[in-house]
């Protein structure tokens, strides 16, 4: 019995070390001067941007996102200047944590 609760206890605690993976290569674009905070949530990743004031209305952040098996993107919310990060999520599954590969920044 004591066997059994071990292997699952390594086999839960290896799958949870899989959501905490780095990225392996962090493509970014976007307007000089913006600060990027990436921390993790639920089986994924959250990505948040803030920027000085630019050329525009304001900005927002695309997340570029895979889980091992697919890749897609996220966009946050349209935020105006001084007004907050724009916050995109790459989410995952238990057995398919997701990670943040790259993101861009768009000034509107």
């Amino acid at each position: 019995m004591h066997r059994k609760t071990a292997g699952l206890l390594v086999a839960v605690l290896s799958l949870l070390g899989l959501s905490i993976l780095p990225a392996a290569a962090d493509a970014q674009t976007g307007p000089p001067g913006c600060g990027v905070l990436r921390y993790h949530a639920l089986f994924g990743q959250r990505i948040a941007a803030t920027c000085p004031p630019g050329k525009g209305f304001g900005y927002h952040v695309i997340a570029h996102c895979s889980d091992g098996h697919a890749v897609w993107q996220d966009s946050g919310p349209v935020v105006v200047y001084g007004f907050g990060p724009s916050v995109a999520e790459c989410s995952g599954t238990l057995l398919h944590p997701a990670w943040v590969t790259g993101y861009d920044i768009f000034e509107d």
